[in-house]
């Protein structure tokens, strides 16, 4: 499964996190990086300590983010 069809399953479809996780368990790592993606940034920067995971993080919510808010 994509982080894009993750993505539209949560904000488009919307499935909660936790629906998704028992839905995917597979999956449970992309979903929750999904679900991190409407934390504010600076928040985002405080909880996420690995610095190659918030890049990702930060180009994932670019990639997908920018999508929804141009409204889909």
């Amino acid at each position: 499964m994509t982080y894009r069809q993750i993505f539209n399953l949560k904000y488009k479809k919307g499935y909660s996190t936790g629906e998704l996780m028992r839905r995917f368990p597979d999956e449970i790592e992309r979903v929750s990086e999904v679900a991190l993606l409407d934390i504010p940034e600076d928040t985002l920067r405080e909880i996420v300590r690995e610095e190659e995971k918030l890049k990702r993080l930060l180009s994932l919510r670019k990639r997908l983010g920018q999508h929804r808010q141009n409204g889909g």
